[in-house]
């Protein structure tokens, strides 16, 4: 198996039960999902934000590994190029 732990990280470990740093940020978040995390108060604006501190599910193993063949059987490199460039280059991605 693959080590995806980042040691190096000023932040590591960012949560208990840590095993794949992969995803460092959630690409679910905010999924409000109130068995993952939950609102709550926030000092600067007196509202609430979305607190996913207790949650690992985006940082084990298996659920990476779902995740990342999710995307990879759904997207490919070129799709995800044309999207992210401006006219002139989509013309020469078009081209691979």
């Amino acid at each position: 198996m693959i080590d995806r732990s980042n040691r190096s990280c000023k932040y590591f470990p960012c949560h208990d039960g840590l095993e794949d740093c992969t995803f460092c940020y959630c690409p679910f978040y905010p999924c409000e999902d109130g068995s993952l995390g939950e609102f709550v108060a926030t000092d600067k604006t007196g509202g609430k934000v979305w607190s996913c501190q207790r949650c690992v599910l985006i940082h084990k193993n298996k659920v990476v590994d779902k995740i990342l063949k999710t995307i990879t059987n759904n997207i490919s490199l070129k799709e995800i190029l044309i999207g992210n460039t401006d006219e002139s280059e989509r013309d020469r991605i078009k081209e691979f």
